[in-house]
């Protein structure tokens, strides 16, 4: 069964009060300090889902999230990674009673973290399980080269590329995991790829929270301060997105699904 697939997120954020406000109002997220540490632990009801984490003052690039990729082997999947062209940002990193992780990026830009947790049972694989209301989703990678994109995941992570037309010149490339099905017998995938928009000339991963209802909750995003760059749009047998640019301009979309 492949284990690869995504289990944390991360927002690195300048300013952690201006996030905790946002999302904590718009998703009723609730937000714990770690011991000795500024990191916050975003919790969707009882269930930890990712982070916050203030950037140092000379670190470059904006505010954004990080998804982290669970693995058996940090350090292999990083040589996996500089031998098909990626590029390591953070090399592999232990944090004592943790888990090990490095940042890098795909040979398109899109960054994302290969992650070990060091806490036996953190990253158990439930497939099919259903999300819960304003838990992460689905992870979609945006790039400027999606077949070079969809090969390099495919050799780095066993992914297997599978596209799809989406209408409109538009084709969609869902990376399935080999070998693990949901309770129906279908494939269960690890992420999406898709053609940069027009004006985006970087690649990027675009993190989706589940909820019950987009033009609601689109709604209040806006309220808030956040900008609409795709308004509620219909995928048909999928369900009804939206994304947006969060008040300090960090990228993030909601999607609701048919129960």
């Amino acid at each position: 069964m492949n284990n690869h697939r995504f289990v944390w997120h991360d927002l690195n954020t300048r300013d952690p009060n201006g996030a905790t406000r946002f999302y904590g109002e718009l998703f009723n997220w609730k937000f714990e300090k770690g011991e000795g540490s500024p990191y916050l632990h975003i919790k969707a009801g009882e269930k930890m889902i990712g982070g916050v984490r203030q950037m140092g003052p000379n670190e470059p690039g904006p505010t954004s999230w990080l998804g982290y990729i669970a693995c058996d082997d940090v350090a292999a999947v990083v040589n996996k990674i500089s031998g098909a062209k990626g590029k390591v940002l953070m090399p592999t990193t232990n944090m004592p009673n943790v888990g090990t992780f490095a940042v890098v990026a795909d040979p398109t830009g899109g960054v994302f973290a290969p992650w070990k947790s060091a806490r036996a049972g953190e990253d158990v694989d439930r497939p099919g399980e259903q999300a819960q209301p304003f838990t992460f989703c689905w992870d979609e990678l945006m790039t400027t080269d999606p077949d070079a994109a969809a090969a390099f995941y495919a050799q780095v992570f066993g992914w297997e590329p599978s596209k799809m037309d989406m209408g409109g010149g538009t084709t969609y490339t869902l990376l399935h995991r080999p070998g693990v099905k949901n309770t129906k017998g279908e494939p269960v995938g690890a992420g999406g790829v898709m053609k940069s928009p027009p004006g985006v000339p970087h690649s990027f991963w675009l993190s989706y929270i589940f909820v019950e209802n987009t033009d609601e909750i689109n709604e209040k995003a806006k309220r808030l301060g956040a900008t609409v760059t795709v308004p509620p749009t219909d995928i048909p047998n999928i369900g009804r997105f939206a994304c947006w640019m969060d008040p300090q301009q960090a990228p993030i979309a909601v999607i609701q699904m048919p129960r």
